[in-house]
């Protein structure tokens, strides 16, 4: 199993085909030794007796309900009467016919398969026919002199050709008939009359099945045709013989006998024949469906992954570029399109691990500059020195104090966190300073439970918010915005494990995917603060625990919320 299974993927899948298609033929080939073979005789048997039991029946039924037909018709004392003046010696042959005219006709309708009927006056020779019937004098008979001396009563004889003009061959079904003590019987010898019922030969062969002869109790054939060598008469029932099946049957009215005949080789050769036909089809729709299974197996399955083990091995030399080039958005689709985004992803991780230190310095000393620029310190301490010289030594103190407490938060270097209170404390000292250089009268409130008070988060996140409050939201140095009371508040709240941090101000407001465009570094570099922020929230807890949403409606309340994990 180890050869095959280090195999490519299109030749194990060859393999197994090949196997399946081998399994197929000896199944169809088993299948067809033991049903079409085996089973298709018995059947072809079981066929045959059905048809021949059936044929039988519907001649039989035929026979008995003409000789029922006859006897209601010719067994009547009317009959008997005509009977006697038919049979004197006196007799009118012209008046004899127009005298047995409605029996004729009765009996000439009573089955379709009767085409007409006539009456034989065996001691005067007459033969009586319907007005309608054109007799051939040659045939009129019918019956001759040696077929009347064995008549055995009902009798049905070998086809002839019929005496009346128009008709094919008929089947003669013969009822003698003799007077004895005042009534008419039907006799085994000497009758007086011949009632003959032209029987239709072409509607009994019609009857039959094919390769089938019906025999009369003689041993004549009454009608039906086979090519097939006929068997010795050995009873009822199934024969075979010599590769010839034949059945039997004795009809238990009239005593005609119906065999039939099947060539078993003949039958089972078509059949055969038929089989192998249709195996060879079924092998060569196979072979094409295997074949457009092989091609569409290759195109859509083994050459994609062929494609995409190519450009894994390009990825793993450092060709982080390379890409499976095939059509499809199936599961190799799918697996093409990530091992892509894969090697996207390595190298430009590989590219900011490499840039990460730097960057890293670069956005601390970006945030210190920013918030420790020159002209924030040399404008603040002008201001505090202007305080001083003008005597106004409270709010000179005021402002000291605050920028004492400002700088020792800022250059605090020894952790990057700070507690919930200490961070209010250094946004209130901001706060102050901002209101004495510009003299601005901005309210900062805060709220947050004394459960969390001590909660830590990273240092130093809500002034460059606060700060784009003061500068934008109520325009220091830009006289066209006017707020009556500026306000600015901020709530720390934990939902859920998260900290929230909510900073509002009833600023002129925002728009709100430009904000979030600076934030993300797409826009202005003159928002330096509130990107570095973002990217220090991002480094410190990590992008998937930071959620930073913003809302804004100008002059009322313009809303920047911050989601971290609790530390």
């Amino acid at each position: 199993m180890k050869p095959f299974r280090d195999q490519p993927i299109i030749t194990k899948t060859r393999l197994m085909t090949a196997v399946i298609i081998v399994a197929f033929i000896l199944a169809l080939a088993i299948s067809f030794g033991t049903y079409w073979l085996l089973g298709s005789r018995r059947s072809l048997e079981e066929q045959t007796e059905r048809n021949t039991i059936q044929s039988a029946s519907s001649i039989d039924s035929d026979i008995e309900l003409i000789t029922t037909n006859f006897v209601s018709i010719f067994g009547t004392d009317d009959f008997a009467l005509e009977l006697t003046d038919i049979l004197s010696e006196n007799s009118d042959i012209t008046r004899n016919r127009v005298i047995l005219q409605n029996e004729i006709m009765r009996l000439a309708s009573s089955s379709p398969m009767i085409n007409t009927a006539l009456v034989l006056d065996v001691g005067k020779g007459e033969v009586y026919t319907l007005f309608q019937d054109s007799i051939i004098q040659s045939r009129s008979r019918v019956i001759w002199d040696s077929e009347i001396n064995n008549l055995k009563g009902l009798s049905i004889l070998p086809p002839r050709p019929s005496p009346i003009r128009g008709q094919d061959e008929i089947v003669p079904m013969v009822f003698p008939i003799r007077f004895n003590y005042g009534g008419a019987v039907i006799t085994d010898s000497n009758p007086d009359l011949i009632v003959i019922a032209l029987l239709s030969e072409e509607r009994i062969r019609g009857l039959l099945p094919a390769d089938s002869i019906l025999k009369n109790s003689n041993g004549d054939t009454i009608s039906g045709w086979t090519a097939l060598p006929e068997r010795k008469d050995a009873g009822d029932g199934r024969h075979t013989e010599k590769g010839i099946f034949s059945y039997s049957y004795t009809l238990p009215f009239s005593g005609l006998k119906l065999i039939s005949y099947v060539s078993l080789r003949s039958v089972l050769l078509d059949i055969l024949g038929t089989a192998t036909i249709s195996i060879l089809a079924a092998i060569a729709a196979l072979l094409i469906l295997v074949a457009i299974y092989s091609v569409m197996l290759r195109r859509y399955v083994t050459q994609p992954i062929g494609k995409l083990k190519v450009a894994v091995r390009e990825i793993e030399k450092g060709n982080y570029s390379a890409k499976a080039d095939f059509q499809g958005y199936d599961e190799l689709g799918e697996l093409r399109d990530a091992i892509s985004r894969m090697g996207i992803t390595i190298e430009k991780q590989i590219e900011a691990i490499k840039e990460e230190k730097d960057k890293q310095t670069k956005t601390e000393m970006r945030l210190l500059t920013e918030q420790l620029t020159p002209h924030f310190l040399y404008n603040t301490l002008e201001c505090i020195q202007q305080e001083i010289q003008t005597g106004n030594n409270k709010a000179s103190s005021e402002m000291t104090r605050a920028l004492s407490m400002y700088l020792r938060t800022v250059l605090s270097y020894g952790s990057e966190t700070i507690s919930i209170k200490n961070e209010i404390q250094h946004e209130m000292s901001y706060i102050r300073i901002m209101n004495g250089r510009f003299r601005k009268d901005i309210a900062y409130h805060y709220a947050v439970a004394p459960e969390i008070q001590n909660e830590v988060l990273l240092k130093m996140v809500l002034q460059p918010f606060i700060e784009n409050s003061i500068k934008h939201g109520f325009g220091i140095g830009d006289e066209s915005i006017w707020v009556q009371q500026p306000e600015i508040s901020v709530k720390f709240m934990v939902i859920d494990e998260r900290l929230r941090i909510e900073i509002s101000d009833n600023g002129k407001g925002f728009d709100e995917g430009e904000f979030l465009s600076i934030m993300h570094g797409e826009g202005s570099e003159g928002h330096i603060g509130i990107r570095n922020t973002y990217l220090r929230l991002l480094k410190f807890y990590g992008e998937e625990n930071v959620a930073v949403a913003v809302s804004s409606i100008p002059y009322y309340l313009s809303t920047i919320t911050i989601e971290v994990p609790v530390i």
